[in-house]
Parts: C-alpha cells; sequence; structure tokens
C-alpha cells in the first residue's frame, strides 16, 4: 500500500506566550500523524524543548534542532480512537515571541510498535543557508517507504521550492 499524506492544520501566532494551541484537527484511527512546531525568541535561546498534547494521543519528540533563537520539534502520533480537539505546544517557563506548526496524518504506514515508532524508521537533521543536503537519510528498506520533511525560516518571505519527485503539503 502506498503512503498517502493529509494536511490536517497549519498556522502561527506572533502572541509572545509559553504555550500554542492548534485549530481543532480529527486525526484518523491507526495513521502515523507528525507535527512540526517551531518557537522563535528574540532575546536568545527560544525556552525549553516543547511538548505536545491533544486528541487522546501520546506525542513523542522524533527529533529537535536549535539555530540562533529558533528551535523546531517533530513529534509523531498513532491511535487507534483519536479525539477531535487542538494540540498545544508548551515551551515551559521561557516566553517565545512566536510559534508556528504543521500537522499531517500519513496512511499505509506501519502500525506498529507504540505511538508511530514502526512508522518511523529513521531521521536525521541539519542546519544551514546554502541549497545543499541539510540532512542525509540512509537508504530506503522498500519502495514503500516515504520521505518527510519539515524546513523553518526566519522571514515569512522565504520560500521553500520541493525538490523533483517531493509535494508540498503545508
Amino acid at each position: 500500500m502506498a503512503v498517502a499524506a493529509t494536511g490536517l492544520t497549519s498556522g502561527n501566532s506572533i502572541t509572545d506566550a509559553t504555550s500554542y494551541a492548534t485549530a481543532s484537527i480529527t486525526p484518523s484511527a491507526n495513521v502515523l500523524v507528525l507535527a512540526a512546531f517551531r518557537t522563535f525568541r528574540a532575546a536568545g535561546n527560544p525556552g525549553d524543548i516543547a511538548t505536545a498534547s491533544g486528541n487522546g494521543l501520546t506525542w513523542v519528540k522524533v527529533a529537535t534542532v536549535s539555530l540562533a533563537g529558533a528551535r523546531q520539534t517533530i513529534f509523531r502520533a498513532m491511535g487507534a480512537s483519536p479525539s477531535a480537539g487542538a494540540v498545544t505546544f508548551a515551551t515551559g517557563v521561557e516566553t517565545n515571541d512566536a510559534g508556528s506548526w504543521s500537522i499531517i496524518e500519513f496512511s499505509g504506514v506501519d502500525t506498529g510498535g507504540t505511538n508511530g515508532s514502526a512508522a518511523v524508521v529513521q531521521s536525521a537533521t541539519g542546519t544551514g543557508t546554502s541549497t545543499t543536503p541539510l540532512a542525509t537519510l540512509a537508504a530506503f528498506g522498500s519502495a514503500n517507504n516515504a520521505t518527510y520533511g519539515s524546513i523553518g525560516s526566519y522571514n515569512a518571505t522565504d520560500h521553500t521550492t520541493p525538490g523533483t519527485g517531493f509535494t508540498e503539503v503545508h
């Protein structure tokens, strides 16, 4: 079965806060849900690494990258009967200047393990400003494997063009 992606929500807030809530979403049962959450804090350290909660799911941190006042964290979740509602990202006691998020679900994935663990086989992170690869994955084990990526930017006017074979969801 081919992996298929469906965007659930994306958004941002420029409100100074220690937590940010998304619009209400209704994840499907037994699909991989990935959430990318990014914070920015002009006064340096972007605060504690975020946590995610909501939808009756257990959100597990996959990876975090920090760079010059910004931090981006990817979470995964999967459940047999998720509920409708917002996802809340909390960043501890440090107040951030802004937060942004993208939540996407993936059907056709391995539903084994716990909270989507069998669906996420590998993870790689990187930072930079050039067009060279920011991260490299090992060879896929199956032609049915898929890739997900999330890129953060400092400017609302910046735009990333997906490479050949990739589709932009949010």
